[in-house]
């Protein structure tokens, strides 16, 4: 008997240290297969909490890249030997390839500490990983659904503005609501695809509804055009009543001649006006033309300048809603 109890102390004593080791053993190099009910994770790092981060970025990157073909395929492993650029390439991964996914229960299946670094294998369970998801998408949605239906007695300028804050955010609702068809696809999300249907709806029509005039002072007519131009192109309407709200869009200039260059840095203010005359946004630019010919030539580069800004940041968040 007295052996038998030995046995079980020596038997639990020694399974107690195959989950610590201070070698990195196969289970880091060569982890488990994901199963149907469980996803494996491996990460390494200055101490446990990198470690654990970097763990569940790679299950994060191990779904994405098993069952969405369409996220490009990148190596998540790191070298024991790995120099300090490469860790911070690495680290950099993780935070974008984990942003969309909520984990709330891990198991450390095996670690070990070699050379003051940590290596892990972690574990979670796919239906608590879904629940975790599907909590974080609803709990989002519904935030947007509440303060859409505070906002019912606004105008369509501010009823607007909100329902482009919420368009911007639909791609990343759209990759969470994937997400959940990855790891559960039997599971019902029709809601949440009526939903983000919804508000696309919404903001599109808003979108076409919308009247808003504009005014600017004389030396600001050439960067009103550039926002009108991408306005009408969008689909909203630009008219003289302007029913919905105004922009404003007023600048002034400093010109000089330096080195046979004519220059002039152009500052631009834009500010965006309620039906009821409240101010809602405003943007300010400070923009450098510079010429040969003249100081006409340099104000129409500033003039481009602000296009091209306006056409890679977007019309509306050019205006600063």
């Amino acid at each position: 008997m007295r052996k038998l109890v030995l046995c079980c102390i020596m038997l639990g004593l020694f399974s107690g240290c195959v989950r610590h080791t201070h070698t990195v053993g196969v289970w880091y190099f060569t982890p488990p297969h994901n199963t149907a009910t469980t996803l494996y994770g491996v990460g390494e790092g200055a101490d446990y909490p990198a470690a654990k981060t970097m763990a569940l970025s790679n299950i994060a990157h191990n779904v994405r890249m098993t069952l969405q073909s369409r996220y490009e395929k990148r190596d998540q492993s790191v070298r024991v030997d790995g120099t300090e650029r490469t860790l911070q390439e690495v680290s950099h991964r993780i935070s974008t390839q984990a942003e969309a996914l909520h984990f709330s229960d891990v198991t450390i299946e095996r670690e070990a500490v070699v050379n003051g670094r940590v290596y892990l294998l972690v574990s979670v369970e796919r239906k608590q990983l879904y629940r975790d998801q599907e909590s974080a998408l609803r709990e989002k949605l519904q935030t947007y659904q509440r303060q859409f239906e505070q906002l019912q007695t606004q105008s369509n300028l501010v009823q607007f503005v909100l329902l482009k804050h919420i368009a911007d955010r639909l791609p990343e609702l759209k990759k969470r609501l994937e997400l959940l068809r990855v790891l559960d696809d039997q599971q019902d999300v029709s809601w949440y695809r009526t939903w983000i249907h919804q508000y696309e709806k919404r903001y599109e029509v808003r979108r076409h509804a919308l009247h808003l005039s504009m005014r600017a002072d004389a030396s600001s007519q050439g960067f009103q055009e550039v926002l009108k131009r991408q306005l009408l192109s969008l689909g909203v309407n630009v008219n003289q009543a302007g029913r919905d709200g105004e922009i404003v869009v007023r600048s002034h200039s400093k010109r000089e001649q330096l080195l046979g260059y004519y220059m002039e840095k152009c500052f631009l203010h834009i500010g965006v006006i309620d039906a009821d005359r409240t101010p809602l946004a405003s943007r300010e630019y400070v923009l450098v033309g510079k010429s040969s010919i003249d100081f006409s030539q340099s104000h129409h580069n500033c003039v481009e300048k602000f296009t091209s800004k306006v056409v890679s940041t977007g019309i509306f968040n050019s205006l600063g809603l």
